[in-house]
Formats: C-alpha cells, structure tokens, sequence
C-alpha cells in the first residue's frame, strides 16, 4: 500500500490504535488502513534509507501477501459453516501462528537493545 502523504503517516500517533490491537479489539477500516500506511510508510523509509537491502523488501512482500492470505484464509473458513469447536481450534490455530512470529520478532530484535 502506498500514501500520497508518506510524512504524515509516518507521523501519526498510533499508541491508542496499537494499544485496541495488544487488548484483541476489533480495529474499524480507518484505524486498520491508517496502521497499514504506517507500517508501510515506516517500513519504506527503512528501504530508502538502507538501499539494497534485499530482506526488507523481500520483508514488505511477505507483509502484504500474508494478510491478503489471512483475510482469504478466515472468508475460506466462514463459508466452510463449521462446527463451534472447528471454529474456536481455527482461530486458535491462526492467532497462534501470528504469535509465533510476533515472537520470532522479539528474540530478533533482542540483539538491538534498548532505544
């Protein structure tokens, strides 16, 4: 996703809308567009800044194609009219592999320290 305003993006404050997504709130399209164009506003002055950095585009790729794969993944799903059980071990099942990466995240960035 591109912003024709990549500053002001960047420099929204995001703690409230951050802060809905770590209480498991449901974000409204605003909230969840204004943090997509955040993530990729901050992540493309990552990729101006350090050029040739094959991983972090290769990092943006993967981003966009997963949460098209999740939206994809969960409409699959609720056409698929299952059972409450099937329901809760899918969404388990899909919350955890997010949290797996949310902690491959935090080991990774360990080496970085404090900022």
């Amino acid at each position: 996703m591109s912003s024709k305003y990549p500053q002001l993006v960047y420099s929204a404050d995001l703690g409230p809308t951050l802060a809905k997504v770590q209480d498991d709130q449901v974000l409204d399209f605003a909230e969840y567009r204004l943090l997509q164009a955040s993530a990729d506003a901050k992540l493309g002055y990552l990729l101006s800044r350090f050029e040739g950095q094959y991983e972090l585009g290769q990092l943006r790729q993967a981003s966009i194609r997963m949460a098209h794969l999740l939206q994809s993944s969960c409409l699959a799903l609720r056409q698929l009219d299952l059972a409450p059980e099937d329901k809760r071990r899918a969404r388990e099942a899909l919350e955890q592999q997010l949290a797996s990466m949310q902690a491959c995240l935090r080991r990774s960035m360990a080496s970085f320290g404090e900022y």
